[in-house]
């Protein structure tokens, strides 16, 4: 009896087996080889295809991918300016830090130095009220003096003058 191979099953025949049932057993693996080749043909066009796509896949995804470098090299060179500016911009708020510590060093000291003139403005205000009170009372004292003068001058005309007739 004849043994059948392990994958396509074809059948082997036997030295004692007659040539007729040789032929009809060739004719049988012809039709399963011719089968089997149809279908690997079949699955290679398949794979063909797949295999087509996927390389029209892999260069779309190349050129994705070489944008998406372009665009990381452009964000890394962003990326490095804004390190930068972010460095600058610490060392600018550290020396904005001393420079405020110092103005307000300054400002309470010009706080001061205000509290100082305001008591001055104050003092100046109390004497020129007290000179003031001083100028109202010498005025009066002056007209009171230019009075005086006035009748002493006319005292003194009157002295002068000889009465009339004496002359």
């Amino acid at each position: 009896m004849a043994l059948n191979t392990p994958n396509l099953k074809l059948v082997k025949p036997e030295i004692t087996d007659k040539i007729d049932v040789s032929i009809a057993n060739f004719a049988q693996n012809a039709d399963k080889i011719d089968a089997a080749t149809k279908q690997l043909q079949d699955k290679t066009a398949s794979l063909q295809s797949s295999l087509d796509k996927t390389k029209q896949d892999v260069s779309n995804l190349q050129s994705s991918l070489d944008k998406t470098n372009k665009d990381v090299t452009s964000l890394q060179g962003s990326l490095n300016t804004t390190n930068k500016n972010v460095a600058t911009n610490k060392s600018e708020i550290a020396s904005n830090k001393n420079n405020v510590a110092k103005n307000s060093n300054d400002i309470k000291q010009i706080n001061q130095e205000l509290g100082k003139v305001q008591a001055d403005i104050t003092a100046l205000n109390t004497r020129v009220g007290k000179l003031d009170t001083s100028i109202k009372a010498n005025k009066t004292s002056i007209d009171a003096f230019e009075t005086r003068l006035d009748a002493i001058e006319e005292r003194l005309t009157a002295l002068e003058t000889p009465p009339e007739g004496e002359a």
